[in-house]
């Protein structure tokens, strides 16, 4: 069973009693383009360094560990080894998701990362999620680093949504479910269904343009537990007259959903039986 408190502020103690992240660290093929571009470009201050003989196993290779100061007491490290070949790139799935997020403390912050890495010469991408707002760029190592403001605080009601998906993720492989709408339904069916087609989408801000358009179009929607439900027969909601984001469009449904998707693509979600 997971803990159900485990919000916390800055320096405070969790609920299992740790304080955060002391560092996290990867492997590095290039430590002077690192140095560069974590020290120089982005600014980090280089506080630690380990220059070490192999030790451990008989082949473990001599190596450096040096980390950088990212803010609030917690640093981000990285380890070069001496001749230890650079492996062939994980598909890009494997490599977006394993990431680390450095966050900023608003969207000006946010904006000069971001310029100083454009006059760097590097590729920006910048995604709004959910709750963040966030800049993407590929380290000299290839990792693919993020730095992030915050755009709300997280709630209780972003809390027990998590346990909901969590037991909806498991009821559906459990029953041999393959697909994201698997979870959808699982959360849908312990939350009251409405008996025909619908969507349970989380009463948050970020989602009230869609909420907004299923009123204003006629489809009837109903407060339940912590959720919006939109439904009134066979429906479907036009992305550009919600206002919602790529990132946040996708993720409408993800209270729950009755009924069968028809289509969902950028433009359009439907829903029939």
């Amino acid at each position: 069973m997971l803990p159900q408190k485990f919000f916390t502020g800055k320096g405070e103690v969790s609920g299992a009693g740790t304080v955060g992240a002391n560092h996290t660290a990867f492997a590095c093929w290039d430590p002077v383009a690192t140095m560069r571009f974590y020290g120089e470009i982005l600014g980090f201050p280089l506080v630690h360094a380990v220059p070490a003989l192999g030790w451990g196993k008989d082949d473990n290779p001599d190596m450096v560990h040096f980390f950088f100061d990212i803010g609030n007491g917690d640093t981000l490290a990285f380890f070069y080894y001496f001749g230890w070949p650079r492996p062939e790139p994980v598909h890009q799935v494997l490599r977006q998701s394993n990431h680390i997020a450095v966050e900023v403390p608003d969207e000006a912050g946010l904006r000069a990362f971001r310029d100083k890495l454009q006059a760097a010469g590097y590729e920006v991408m910048t995604v709004e999620h959910e709750t963040i707002e966030s800049i993407y760029v590929d380290d000299p190592n290839g990792i693919f680093f993020e730095l992030t403001r915050p755009l709300r605080d997280l709630t209780g009601l972003d809390a027990d949504d998590a346990r909901r998906t969590m037991d909806g993720l498991t009821a559906a492989l459990d029953a041999g479910g393959t697909s994201i709408q698997d979870v959808w339904r699982a959360k849908a069916l312990a939350n009251s269904p409405v008996g025909g087609p619908a969507i349970h989408v989380v009463d948050q801000p970020e989602w009230q343009g869609a909420v907004d358009f299923a009123r204003k179009t006629g489809l009837e929607t109903e407060q339940r537990d912590g959720y919006v439900v939109i439904h009134g027969g066979p429906f479907e909601i036009r992305r550009r007259e919600t206002g919602l984001n790529l990132a946040v469009w996708f993720t409408l449904p993800a209270g729950g959903l009755e009924g069968r998707i028809t289509r969902f693509d950028r433009e359009v979600l439907r829903v029939e039986e």
